[in-house]
């Protein structure tokens, strides 16, 4: 710990001796390319975020796009650190740390809701189903983060935005890198590639990824660490361009993932008869395991035993709050899953200006994640079964997917006017299966149940976008896209609505709505670009398996939404600088929101998917970097958010029989109304011939936030507080004029705690947990390049 301390200091001192850091996001040199006269460069990136190439400064929407080397040098290896890249973006983990869903500009997907995510991600523009573990992230060219609906030229519809991951290619001659990590709590992480030239027609990449580390989380009673990672996966890409006008690439990965969850601590709960402005509140876990509950003297896994923890449920919280990083769980929560892709793409050039593309996905996933939900030593909802499919601990849910989807598209372009139009079709299965035990350390348990179900659903859609070039500076484009949804649900035999297997539920849904996109954009000279965007999309309904189905209780309308969004871009010099600029201002109107809500009936909490009728989300995101000196470099990006529900009552009377039962949505999730980061990359003066070495210091920061849509009345405290992160990396590139690069940094640097997200049980369990952040981390990495 001394060393530690020591190790924080000196690097700390050195930054500020170095500089004071400004405010940034980095923009970096794309992948592969080095400066031989700069420490640091400000260059162009490209982006494909209207489905061709283009310079991130030309592009109408707002984007932010990071190159491999960005990635590497920002320590980001998951993607949780994302978040710390894009301001606006929330990376929230469910009851556990595998399971990963993204927010962006107030949209996000709320857990156990059955909808599809307001986020989407793809790889190689093929859109990935939603998962419920990690990805495995390594060997990309690029990340790029798409903020706003979506749904006009990228697959499936989204009503916050998408994420495209590119996978790097194979290149024209042999070689390839090597990369071993190593740090705290057991970190070793070994990635590579290589790239095995057949021909000049076929060329092969091979790339690899071990990473494996414990968790900052401990089981207090069993001494093991919680949110470990081991994971395991490859990645094969063939190319084959015999230089025809065809080219072909596909791209095959497996993955296998193990370690355990990272469990939430318990962060809040109702007591027992609490109300909250008139309406009652869940109070399950502590009518049984309280102080004053009949059960309490026998019930529990406390360090007394099989007894109560000291003080009940208000002394396990008490404990929890003066033990970070710790609980007390009766077991722990081992992680399993795999998943698997293969991407093709086929491009053919029709013509001097005319392209057919074809872009095919299959992927195969499966998940198991058992929780105890209240992060407590009190079994008040855990995810196994003791009767019918029973599982017995640690059980687990368990989630399997399989999915194909393919994409007929034709760019062209005609003097002034460029153009793409295609087709696209997708279709799924996924079988859920959630266990559900309530007191389970009762000789009968209050609830032994289990939600097994297959959702099915099938997405066709046709699209097509033009821009014409008005004038050599005016350019306008539009497109739109019409989407049929069809969307199934079956529940299985042993659900809790189809015990014996004699009520073969089935339910479908034909859904349909339009997206569309609409932008201005004039380039006031080389440097400087004014544009004017107005979107629309939707986010498909459906059924929501583990909600009583009987009357359609179960369905969900499709989520509508459209914006406007004015963006000013600069790349150039100001000055002697080189400087980029980008600013964002947007007004979303969002209607029939997607959310998932518990309401008492009869005394019982019963879960229910409703359309809120109207949210409205406005802001500003920003982000700047400027280049004073070869040596010198700082930055810095932020957002303002401001999001409100402004159409907020939903009635669940004809839902629940309960007349006169409305549920108001008083406040906004994953919204902070503050988020930014700052940062600067000082190169240090040794000689050219030795290499490069630099000092890179990253700080984020993010304002209050709730995770509950319903402080005032049904979930009461559920915000985190605001925090600041400092990151510092130093590197020393080409050491020595060799191919060996090595560097050491530190995440968190002076270990804020912190927590990262929360998982709203209140109305449901009569309780809430929290994840904390990663604490202050060490590690080393070198890399191999030949």
């Amino acid at each position: 710990m001394y060393l530690k301390r020591q190790l924080a200091f000196g690097v700390g001192i050195l930054a500020l001796a170095a500089g004071v850091p400004a405010f940034a996001q980095e923009v970096a040199k794309p992948a592969g390319e080095n400066s031989t006269d700069d420490v640091t460069a400000i260059d162009d990136i490209i982006v494909t975020a209207q489905r061709r190439s283009e310079s991130l400064s030309k592009v109408p929407v707002s984007v932010s796009a990071f190159t491999a080397d960005t990635l590497q040098a920002r320590n980001v290896s998951s993607e949780q650190d994302l978040a710390a890249l894009v301001p606006g973006l929330i990376v929230k983990s469910g009851q556990n740390s595998n399971q990963i869903s993204f927010t962006l500009r107030g949209q996000t997907l709320d857990p156990f809701s059955g909808s599809s995510p307001a986020v989407l991600t793809y790889i190689n523009e093929a859109p990935q189903s939603a998962g419920n573990t990690a990805t495995a992230f390594f060997d990309f060219s690029s990340v790029q983060v798409l903020k706003g609906p979506q749904g006009t030229l990228f697959g499936r519809n989204a009503t916050g935005g998408a994420i495209l991951y590119e996978t790097t290619k194979p290149g024209d001659s042999f070689g390839g890198y090597a990369t071993l990590k190593g740090g705290e709590r057991n970190y070793i992480q070994v990635q590579g590639a290589l790239d095995i030239p057949i021909s000049e027609a076929v060329k092969i990449r091979v790339a690899g990824d071990y990473n494996k580390q414990d968790g900052y989380i401990r089981n207090a009673k069993t001494g093991n660490t919680l949110g470990d990672t081991d994971a395991l996966s490859g990645r094969i890409t063939l190319v084959i361009d015999p230089s025809t006008g065809i080219k072909n690439t596909t791209v095959a990965q497996y993955s296998d993932f193990g370690g355990s969850e990272g469990a939430g601590g318990l962060y809040s709960y109702h007591a027992c008869g609490e109300t909250n402005n008139g309406y009652t509140l869940t109070a399950t876990l502590d009518c049984v395991y309280g102080a004053n509950s009949p059960f309490a003297p026998t019930i529990g896994d406390g360090p007394m035993g099989d007894g109560t923890w000291p003080g009940a449920v208000a002394g396990y919280l008490a404990w929890q709050k003066a033990h970070p990083y710790e609980v007390w769980l009766s077991y722990d929560l081992p992680h399993k899953a795999h998943s698997a892709f293969v991407t093709n793409t086929t491009e053919v050039e029709l013509g001097d200006d005319l392209t057919l593309k074809n872009i095919f996905n299959y992927a195969d996933a499966f998940a198991r994640t058992p929780g105890i939900l209240s992060g407590s030593p009190f079994g008040s909802l855990n995810l196994y079964n003791r009767t019918g499919l029973g599982n017995g601990p640690p059980g687990g849910e368990e989630f399997s997917t399989k999915a194909i989807s393919n994409e007929v598209q034709i760019q062209g372009k005609s003097g002034a006017l460029e153009y793409i139009v295609g087709a696209f079709y997708s279709k799924s299965k996924k079988k859920e299966y959630i266990p559900v035990i309530v007191g389970s350390e009762l000789a009968t348990p209050l609830a032994d149940i289990a939600y097994f179900y297959h959702q099915r659903s099938e997405s066709k859609a046709v699209f097509a976008q033009l821009s014409y070039d008005l004038t050599d500076r005016l350019k306008l484009a539009a497109g739109g896209r019409y989407t049929w949804e069809t969307a199934k649900l079956d529940q299985i035999r042993g659900s809790l609505f189809n015990l014996t297997g004699n009520t073969p539920l089935k339910q479908k849904a034909k859904l349909h709505d339009p997206s569309w996109t609409l932008n201005l954009q004039y380039q006031i000279d080389p440097s400087n670009m004014v544009y004017f965007a107005q979107r629309g999309s939707f986010r498909a309904g459906g059924f929501n398996g583990a909600v009583v189905p009987f009357n359609d209780t179960n369905f969900f309308d499709n989520e509508t939404t459209y914006d406007f969004e004015l963006g000013y871009k600069f790349a150039g010099r100001i000055g002697d600088v080189r400087s980029r600029i980008n600013i964002a201002a947007y007004r979303q109107i969002v209607k029939d929101a997607q959310h998932s809500i518990y309401a008492l009936v009869n005394g019982n909490p019963a879960a229910f998917t409703v359309n809120v009728p109207e949210k409205r989300i406005q802001g500003v995101e920003f982000d700047a970097n400027f280049q004073p000196a070869n040596w010198f470099e700082f930055g810095f990006s932020g957002a303002y958010t401001d999001a409100k529900f402004t159409k907020n009552v939903v009635d669940l009377s004809s839902a629940t029989g309960v007349a006169g039962l409305k549920i108001p949505f008083d406040t906004y999730t994953d919204a902070p109304k503050w988020a930014g980061s700052v940062y600067t990359v000082i190169g240090l003066p040794i000689p050219e011939e030795l290499g490069q070495v630099k000092l890179r210091t990253d700080v984020f920061g993010q304002t209050k936030t709730y995770f509950s849509n319903n402080e005032g009345s049904i979930t009461p405290r559920t915000q985190l507080r605001k925090y600041m992160t400092v990151d510092m990396r130093l590197s020393w590139d080409n050491i020595s004029g060799s191919n060996i690069s090595i560097a050491a940094y530190v995440k968190n640097l002076f270990d804020k705690l912190y927590y990262n997200s929360g998982y709203v049980e209140g109305a449901s369990g009569g309780f809430n947990t929290a994840i904390w952040g990663e604490p202050q981390t060490f590690g080393a990495e070198i890399t191999y390049r030949f």
